[in-house]
């Protein structure tokens, strides 16, 4: 077989920077999607390059201005001739991000052979064991159904992303922008679960955080991924069905369920695997997971299903990949891996954690993010902290039973306070409240 040449599409780099140099407010668009590197072509990547700092700036990037920027840094290899030629055979500018769509694909071709490449050498030397071979190439493939963004931006630039973001919020017509956690008040604090964010709920035991995450599952119809490291599938599925059914799931663990019972839980596995309305949700109970693991059982839910989040149960009890390492590290790599995870896949994971049992000591025993066990990390990594805490636990005689309240500890991308939900213990489920909770902006 003889040398081949590597995909590339020329005339489609052509017409986009020549649509470029015909609408320069198209920059912004086109950069959402494509990457210097992604030009096949030297002087194409030099001439997008300069388009991107002129952007910058506040200059239009036409054929004049970019010829004139040329000539003052000094760079001869761009011809002005040329710039005029691209603008002059581009067929259309209105067509340019149907031209950067093949310039990326071209490109993502080219990567994979060039990982696939550098697989091949890893395979053939001693250096890496398999499972890091293979855990490495395939984050190196996911990885390249991102673009990278610019990290650097004008107060122009920021201030129009900044003006485009708030036309697509109210384009929503009051939606929220994450996915739904089926808890209307918590949706309205959160703006939902967020792409790419590390959600930790923290709580001690006995204060329904399993519960919560499977409410969580259930509260959109998209796929998910659900990692269970305390508790097998067949108590994880028996939860859903007393979610979903409205069953008292201490009658289906002793089997003192009746007919009734019996007729709600045939509905609800109806509801949830209804045809109509597809959805999936991946279970995996292993004990004892790394978090290397996890992560290759993420991409492949990912790959496969394509799952829009990742529930972990819990955080703690994942371990990793170094097990020489103090638990404090390895909570702190694992909280690391799971944001790292996050934003490879680019889904939100919702993770679950344990709280110092230091905190019932005090009068108050209300949990706050400070007290997450073993790790500052997880504080440092995270986007969003909630912690849950129902006073019934500790007050017999309380005010407030069948109350939940989950604090907002620390929230990216708004206001921190608290809600309170409802809590049905027979069913386990959480139900919005008619009052509303307390906000900090």
């Amino acid at each position: 077989m003889g040398l081949r040449v590597p995909p590339s599409a020329v005339d489609a780099e052509q017409s986009v920077l020549g649509g470029l140099m015909m609408v320069p407010d198209r920059i912004d668009a086109v950069s959402a999607k494509l990457v210097e590197d992604d030009f096949y072509r030297r002087d194409h990547r030099m001439i997008y390059r300069s388009m991107i700092e002129l952007a910058r700036r506040g200059t239009p990037c036409d054929a004049i201005t970019l010829g004139e920027w040329f000539v003052r840094n000094g760079i001869e290899m761009i011809e002005p001739a040329y710039l005029l030629d691209l603008v002059n055979n581009t067929p259309s500018a209105a067509n340019i991000e149907a031209y950067a769509a093949i310039v990326r694909e071209k490109s993502v071709r080219r990567r994979v052979i060039d990982v696939a490449t550098q697989m091949v050498e890893n395979a053939f030397g001693a250096e890496q064991d398999a499972a890091a071979l293979v855990d490495g190439g395939i984050a190196q493939l996911m990885g390249m159904q991102h673009v990278e963004k610019s990290t650097e931006y004008t107060l122009r630039q920021a201030l129009t992303i900044a003006y485009d973001a708030a036309d697509a919020a109210k384009a929503r017509g009051g939606k929220i922008p994450g996915i739904p956690t089926g808890l209307t008040e918590l949706d309205d604090v959160l703006g939902g679960l967020h792409k790419s964010d590390l959600i930790i709920i923290g709580a001690r035991p006995s204060m329904g955080k399993t519960a919560l995450l499977l409410n969580m599952a259930l509260g959109d119809a998209g796929d998910a991924g659900l990692i269970s490291t305390e508790q097998p599938v067949v108590q994880i599925g028996s939860r859903i069905l007393a979610i979903q059914g409205n069953v008292n799931a201490s009658r289906l663990r002793n089997g003192s369920h009746d007919d009734e019972d019996l007729a709600r839980l045939f509905n609800a596995t109806a509801a949830l695997l209804d045809p109509e309305n597809p959805r999936e949700l991946m279970i995996c109970d292993q004990a004892g997971m790394t978090i290397g693991e996890l992560q290759r059982i993420a991409r492949r839910w990912k790959q496969k299903h394509g799952i829009q989040r990742l529930l972990v149960d819990y955080l703690q009890r994942v371990k990793g990949n170094d097990p020489r390492a103090s638990r404090v590290d390895q909570v702190g790599e694992v909280a690391i891996g799971l944001k790292d995870i996050a934003r490879e896949l680019d889904i939100p994971v919702v993770a679950l954690a344990q709280v110092n049992r230091d905190v019932e000591k005090r009068a108050d025993k209300r949990p706050n993010m400070g007290d997450l066990a073993n790790s500052s990390e997880i504080e440092k990594e995270a986007d969003q902290i909630l912690m849950l805490y129902r006073d019934e636990v500790y007050n017999k005689d309380t005010q407030d039973k069948g109350i939940a309240e989950i604090s907002v500890e620390k929230n990216r991308h708004g206001p921190t306070g608290f809600v309170r939900a409802a809590w049905q213990a027979e069913t386990m489920r959480f139900r919005d409240l008619s009052h509303h909770g307390a906000y900090d902006y």
